[in-house]
């Protein structure tokens, strides 16, 4: 293509026609430009294609992330509701309510509070998307709702540390009484017993005073407040996830 284009332009130079060659020069240049525009119209779409594809597998990603959470946020309201439910059993008859319950169950419902899991959160892949720059492959709508998102998530872990902190100092004479622990060490320990000191043993008579106690019901009581106030910042939570995947669903329409 280039010979073709060299052996007219040298016809023209030869033939001294200074017309002619003018309009080649230019038209060889318009070619050029052309060129020029077709190969950065193509490198486009190869860049946009590229974006798409990084933003649908951000999106897919996130969308992933997000379900996961909202499986273990419902999961886990559900298991605080049937703790709460509990709890107040426990509170009624540390008040001196009418035992609608066995002592044993109420054991177990007090000991429940120190054998529940901490919620994991996952969001690794939300935080990964912003330290590497890929959120701005995101619309407008979207990262405004899971900078919200987010900041639900900061707040309810603040929340879940500061509990921890307020009853770690308060917990240890409860659990020793109930021997809250032993179905762990169990676990962990399986071939070693762990004997509760005569001082802690605690008898039918003896719990049922000890669970009275106004000191007993002020702990167990707390232990209800952080647990109900948990089960608010989770249904927030879960609304804020089911917002964002809306938002998310009505980007990609």
């Amino acid at each position: 293509m280039i010979k073709f284009f060299q052996k007219i332009r040298k016809k023209l130079i030869e033939e001294d026609n200074v017309r002619k060659y003018l309009l080649y020069a230019i038209g060889e240049i318009v070619l050029v430009v052309i060129g020029i525009l077709i190969a950065l119209w193509i490198n486009n779409l190869n860049i946009n294609h590229q974006l798409k594809k990084e933003q649908t597998t951000l999106i897919t990603n996130l969308k992933q992330e997000l379900n996961e959470n909202l499986t273990q946020f419902n999961n886990r309201t559900k298991r605080l509701a049937d703790l709460n439910r509990k709890l107040i059993e426990v509170l009624n008859f540390s008040a001196s309510a009418p035992k609608n319950t066995p002592l044993d169950s109420l054991k177990t419902y007090t000991t429940s509070v120190f054998t529940f899991p901490a919620a994991v959160l996952n969001n690794s892949r939300l935080s990964s998307a912003k330290s590497s720059g890929k959120f701005s492959l995101l619309s407008e709508n979207i990262t405004t709702s899971l900078t919200d998102y987010e900041t639900s998530i900061n707040n309810y872990s603040k929340f879940t540390e500061i509990s921890s902190l307020t009853f770690q100092d308060d917990w240890s004479n409860l659990v020793i009484r109930l021997n809250s622990l032993q179905r762990f060490h169990t676990i962990y320990y399986p071939d070693t017993d762990l004997i509760t000191h005569p001082e802690f043993v605690l008898d039918d008579e003896a719990l049922s005073l000890y669970l009275k106690e106004p000191q007993t019901y002020e702990l167990l009581h707390k232990y209800y407040v952080q647990s109900m106030a948990e089960q608010a910042w989770l249904e927030e939570l879960i609304d804020r996830i089911n917002s964002t995947l809306k938002t998310i669903e009505q980007e990609q329409l």
